[in-house]
């Protein structure tokens, strides 16, 4: 489950792609162009506030700075694959200002998309980077023909959201309320969560609650820190409540969490 400016794939110097079942991942934007192709089941995408439901043989397209997020009902297996514009580097230009006109595709009419993402997932051209970049520029530039491009607008409302994610990434840790943030904002309380909820499919305390997760999680992997002293990092006010959220969120307590990694 990671809306929040993701810095760490803008920050990867090539493409990556890899497979994984039952995906969920929360609101998040970056300028990496990101694909999901889906081989099995149902995956429910949403792209600046539009909710669709995928199913196998279909591409999701996220272009750069789309608000996005997947979240799986029942079963889904997909293939990720995530291309910085740096590693296309005769197409970074145009689609640092273009959006692809299509945000899902029937990768079933373009053959040629399934072998690309399936090929670009083989554990055996992992370490090639040469060649994993060459059939990303590649397989962009066959959606680019297939279904087009159109310059990037971005309306009011995801504007806003993003810079909301962006607020929340970077203060997590303090004490925030959905009142103090649309104070921020220039909103009322109501108006601020509508347009909250439409645009990121969740409620401010649950998207609030993964963030700090995340942030607890990280933390955990990297440092072996006292629970207390994690929980308080995040934001949580007590132990107590980082244990219960942390669960419903990851699934599984910081304890075990911290006996995984040691």
């Amino acid at each position: 489950m990671q809306q929040f400016y993701e810095l760490t794939r803008d920050q990867a110097p090539r493409t990556y792609a890899w497979r994984t079942v039952n995906n969920q991942f929360y609101v998040h934007f970056h300028s990496t162009v990101e694909l999901i192709y889906v081989e099995e089941g149902i995956l429910c995408t949403m792209q600046n506030g539009v909710v669709s439901m995928v199913g196998a043989g279909q591409l999701v397209v996220n272009s750069s700075y789309i608000v996005h997020s997947y979240s799986t009902p029942e079963y889904s297996r997909i293939i990720v694959a995530t291309i910085p514009l740096s590693a296309v580097p005769s197409l970074r230009t145009v689609l640092s200002s273009h959006r692809f006109n299509q945000g899902i595709v029937d990768a079933r009419r373009i053959k040629e998309c399934r072998l690309i993402m399936r090929m670009m997932a083989d554990t055996d051209h992992s370490q090639n980077v040469c060649f994993i970049n060459s059939l990303a520029e590649a397989l962009l530039a066959l959606l680019i023909d297939k279904i087009g491009l159109s310059p990037s607008e971005t309306d009011k409302e995801s504007d806003l959201t993003k810079r909301i994610v962006s607020y929340l990434q970077e203060n997590a840790a303090e004490e925030i309320t959905v009142e103090s943030v649309a104070a921020h904002f220039g909103y009322s309380v109501g108006r601020f969560s509508h347009i909250f909820n439409k645009q990121i499919g969740s409620s401010f305390t649950r998207y609030l609650n993964n963030i700090r997760c995340r942030m607890a999680q990280r933390m955990l992997e990297a440092e072996d820190l006292p629970i207390i002293d994690v929980a308080h990092a995040c934001g949580f006010g007590s132990v107590r409540t980082f244990h219960r959220v942390y669960k419903e969120c990851i699934g599984k307590t910081p304890r075990s969490e911290q006996r995984v990694v040691n």
